[in-house]
C-alpha cells in the first residue's frame, strides 16, 4: 500500500470522526392537547417523537428532522355529529434550533416545517363509520431546555405547536382555521461525542 492511500485513509477516519461528533438523536413521549377544531372534538391524547440533529460549530445551532406518532382518540362531545372519534396525526419536519446557553440548563427555541400525515375516524351509525386520511403542510414553534447529565447525555422538556394548514375536515367546528395540537414531551438527547 502507497503512502497516498494510507494518508487518504486516516485523513477519512479523522474526518468521519469529526463530523460524526456533531450528530444527536434524541427519543421523548408526552402529552397532545388539540387545538381550534380538533379541540371541539377530542379531548387530549398522547404522542411519541423522535429527532435527529446535526450541530455546527460551537454547538448553538443545529439542523434536522422530527417526528410525531400522536393519537387523539377520546370523544370529547358524545352528542355531536362526530362519534366515537379517533385521529392519529404524524408530522414530519425539518427544523433549525437555536440553543441560548452552554452551561448545565440550556434553555433552546426551535422552529420547523414539513408535512403532516393524518387519519380521522369515526361512526356515522352503530353499525358504519367514515375515514378521512389526508397529508398537509405542517409548521411547529417550539421552546424547551435541556439539561446537560453528562458529555453524552441530555435529558430535556419541551413545548410546541403542530400547526396543519388545511384544517380539519369539513364537517369539524372551525373547519376553517387552522388546527393542530400543543405538544408538551420530556425525553432524552444523546451526543455522538
Amino acid at each position: 500500500m502507497n503512502n497516498g492511500k494510507i494518508l487518504l485513509t486516516v485523513g477519512m477516519l479523522l474526518l468521519s470522526r469529526f463530523l460524526f461528533a456533531q450528530w444527536e438523536a434524541g427519543i421523548g413521549a408526552g402529552v397532545a392537547i388539540p387545538i381550534t377544531g380538533y379541540s371541539e372534538v377530542v379531548k387530549s391524547g398522547w404522542l411519541l417523537s423522535a429527532e435527529g440533529k446535526y450541530r455546527f460549530g460551537k454547538g448553538n445551532f443545529a439542523v434536522g428532522a422530527t417526528g410525531h406518532f400522536t393519537r387523539l382518540q377520546h370523544d370529547k362531545d358524545p352528542a355531536d355529529a362526530l362519534q366515537n372519534v379517533r385521529i392519529t396525526i404524524a408530522p414530519f419536519l425539518f427544523n433549525a434550533e437555536y440553543g441560548f446557553s452552554k452551561g448545565r440548563l440550556q434553555p433552546y427555541a426551535s422552529a420547523g416545517l414539513g408535512i403532516t400525515f393524518y387519519n380521522i375516524n369515526y361512526d356515522v351509525s352503530p353499525t358504519s363509520g367514515e375515514t378521512i386520511f389526508n397529508v398537509s403542510f405542517t409548521m411547529m414553534p417550539l421552546v424547551g431546555v435541556r439539561y446537560a447529565a453528562t458529555k453524552n447525555i441530555y435529558p430535556f422538556i419541551e413545548s410546541g405547536f403542530i400547526f396543519i394548514a388545511d384544517g380539519p375536515p369539513v364537517g369539524f367546528p372551525k373547519a376553517d382555521k387552522l388546527t393542530g395540537y400543543n405538544s408538551i414531551s420530556a425525553g432524552i438527547h444523546y451526543r455522538f461525542k
